[in-house]
């Protein structure tokens, strides 16, 4: 990946500069082996395209609360669906956002894997490597398996979050994928660890922080909602250190973004319980 490459893209303003740094350019420079991106949530003009894809649907969804019959609300249910995954398809794939992100990552010379999470959130995985594909459509066969259970045998402390998202619940899934995202191992471990035993990881990961005398060294926050064992990981910070240094070999602009993308993981763990309690209220006053 040469310089100007580098600034080009570090430039863009189509794409979020952390995703740029983080997904993007890791990838690229064989730094990591694989890379998520949530959309839209994570594309400059996310915010704006999920309100617009809501408000469609919103007469329907409201609708469809008053539906009584069951297999016309099943019926009902199947409509929206395909038209949520239309409205995916035309609000967000068609945005410039989206087609930057696509365009960069052919420029780069990555390969892209998107998968439906649900019809208005896909995840997009930029790797290299052909062994890279494989396993991430053999967790995304599993996470179908899993969420075929979760709906056949809910567990009742988990919530709704299990239909959603129900591999968080799941050990050896997030360890596999743990590792494909190049995360340390000790920090997968203890990640999985804790869903597994039904520890909140945001919390945990903040109370460490709260906790420790004095202040822990960024690197150790190598990625974005990466919640390493803890706030002095030395593996987490060495890799975090290797990054920031190749990065910065490669174009020192690049290692300066880095620098400061992980001084704002590391503050956005120290307040991701308050996050997750502002998101959650503003869902249920929605």
């Amino acid at each position: 990946m040469n310089p100007k490459d580098l600034g080009e893209l570090l430039a863009e303003p189509r794409i979020a500069r952390r995703v740029s740094v983080e997904n993007l350019m890791l990838v690229s420079l064989g730094l990591r082996m694989c890379s998520q991106t949530t959309i839209p949530a994570e594309l400059p003009s996310g915010e704006a395209m999920g309100a617009a894809i809501d408000a469609r649907f919103k007469p329907q969804m409201e609708r469809l609360r008053a539906i009584q019959d069951q297999k016309m609300k099943i019926k009902a249910i199947g409509e929206i669906r395909k038209g949520m995954a239309s409205a995916f398809e035309e609000v967000v794939e068609g945005s410039p956002d989206y087609k930057a992100l696509a365009s960069w990552a052919k420029r780069l010379g990555l390969k892209v894997n998107q998968v439906e999470v649900r019809p208005t959130v896909h995840e997009v995985y930029l790797y290299r490597e052909r062994d890279t594909l494989k396993e991430l459509q053999r967790l995304t066969q599993e996470r179908g398996k899993l969420r075929v259970e979760a709906v056949k045998r809910p567990e009742p402390s988990r919530g709704q979050l299990q239909f959603a998202y129900p591999e968080e619940f799941n050990g050896p899934w997030i360890r596999r994928m743990g590792r494909l995202l190049g995360y340390p191992d000790c920090c997968v471990d203890r990640y999985a660890s804790d869903r597994e035993q039904g520890i909140n990881v945001e919390e945990r990961a903040a109370t460490q922080l709260k906790e420790l005398q004095g202040e822990p060294d960024p690197h150790t926050y190598l990625a974005s909602y990466f919640f390493p064992c803890t706030p002095t990981c030395e593996k987490a910070k060495a890799r975090g250190e290797l990054y920031h240094s190749k990065l910065s070999e490669a174009l020192p602009e690049a290692g300066e973004a880095y620098e400061a993308i992980i001084r704002e993981n590391l503050e956005r763990v120290r307040r991701q319980p308050e996050i997750i309690g502002e998101y959650l209220s503003r869902i249920r006053g929605a």
